[in-house]
């Protein structure tokens, strides 16, 4: 028996962690040389952000092995979790958050390999592995599939992981629609609203389901006036003060009495095909919450939001009982059709044609959501002679 073979697993590692020690030194070093406007700080940052996807890809594997190596069971902590957030010391919740990125990257080779490349970010894989924890089995064949893999690479690639995070969400929705109404269904069950009277003021707590909170942001930004150049108010604030705005109104209309309903403007976008499935469906006396595996292939795509957070069918349901239609046609590049020269300013129907197709602000760098924003000509009106088209509008 040579040396080698009798050497400790931890000897061995000595090299390893003596390597990682020096670099960690160099680089410090590095970054301590560095002032404010170095010409090579962005590419510094660039390289970090690589190694750092790269460590968490190691970190995960080392992580997987010793969950099955069963050794942190002695410790006597209740779980992986927990005991890694004590011996790391950094917290359960975050310990949870390196476990789940751990089980996405180990059952996902393709995503693993684009994290260690810097393809994707430590971010995005965490957006992965919310999706997979609540995925049915329907969304688990698809996201472990060398096609469901692609798919969400690509997406993650080109997008940003807040915007990848709602992209995602439409994946699994439209790989499994009935799984994406009862998690809603369930996240519903969860809704609730304290109003307590203090005597600091009264205090709210609470919690609401996406499309409920959805439908307060809009009414929140809808009363919500753009700050004055000497509006010293926080954000908190202004949202406190937009909430008192909409009590108001609501007390002061003339239909409001027990039992009155306002119609919220929440608008849904959805493609003629999933119109005309969700008609025939619902003449055919069929409910969207009860669809069993029939629901998953009732529609070819979600119903969306403006941003493109999937819609769950029951919302859809609740929405076409009481709403207003827009119809949008669409040539076959996908372009919205124009109106003409027959006015200057956009009309409501051509200003959610623009939002749906620009879904964010058009000025460079800029990634507000469209709906908080103005429609404007692209070619001017009086100086370009441009048409107040949807085609023409940003």
């Amino acid at each position: 028996m040579t040396a080698a073979a009798t050497e400790s697993p931890v000897r061995q590692l000595s090299p390893t962690v003596s390597l990682i020690g020096t670099a960690l030194r160099d680089l410090q070093a590095v970054v301590g040389e560095r002032s404010a406007g170095h010409a090579d700080t962005a590419v510094l940052i660039r390289h970090l952000d690589r190694a750092i996807g790269a460590l968490t890809a190691a970190r995960a594997d080392l992580l997987v092995a010793e969950r099955q190596g069963g050794a942190w069971r002695s410790s006597g902590d209740p779980t992986f979790e927990a005991w890694r957030g004590r011996s790391a010391r950094v917290g359960q919740r975050a310990a949870s958050l390196q476990v789940r990125q751990a089980s996405t990257l180990a059952s996902l080779p393709r995503m693993r390999a684009a994290a260690i490349t810097g393809a994707v970010t430590p971010e995005h894989v965490d957006v992965v592995a919310r999706v997979s924890v609540a995925a049915s089995p329907a969304v688990q064949r698809a996201l472990t599939s060398e096609s469901g893999q692609s798919e969400l690479l690509a997406m993650a690639r080109r997008q940003d992981a807040g915007t990848f995070a709602r992209s995602a969400m439409r994946w699994a929705a439209r790989h499994d629609l009935v799984a994406a109404e009862h998690s809603h269904q369930s996240r519903r069950a969860s809704r609730f609203l304290h109003v307590v009277d203090t005597p600091a003021g009264t205090r709210l707590t609470g919690l609401l389901d996406e499309m409920a909170g959805h439908r307060l942001r809009l009414a929140l930004e809808a009363v919500t006036a753009r700050p004055a150049a000497d509006d010293d108010r926080s954000a908190e604030q202004r949202r406190a003060d937009a909430l008192d705005v909409l009590a108001e109104k609501v007390l002061a209309l003339p239909e409001t009495s027990s039992g009155a309903a306002v119609r919220p403007h929440v608008s849904l976008h959805m493609s003629d095909a999933t119109w005309a499935a969700l008609r025939a469906h619902h003449v055919s006396g069929g409910t969207p919450a009860t669809a069993g595996d029939a629901g998953r292939t009732l529609v070819a795509d979600p119903v969306t939001l403006d941003d493109g957070t999937p819609v769950p069918l029951s919302e859809v349901a609740r929405a076409l009982c009481d709403c207003e239609l827009t119809r949008v046609v669409v040539g076959a590049d996908g372009v919205p059709l124009d109106v003409g020269r027959s006015q200057r300013t956009y009309t409501g129907a051509q200003r959610r044609a623009v939002l749906a197709r620009d879904r964010s602000c058009g000025w460079p760098g800029c990634a507000a959501q469209a709906r908080w924003c103005d429609v404007h000509h692209i070619r001017w009106w009086d100086r370009d002679r441009g048409s107040t088209s949807v085609e023409n509008g940003v």
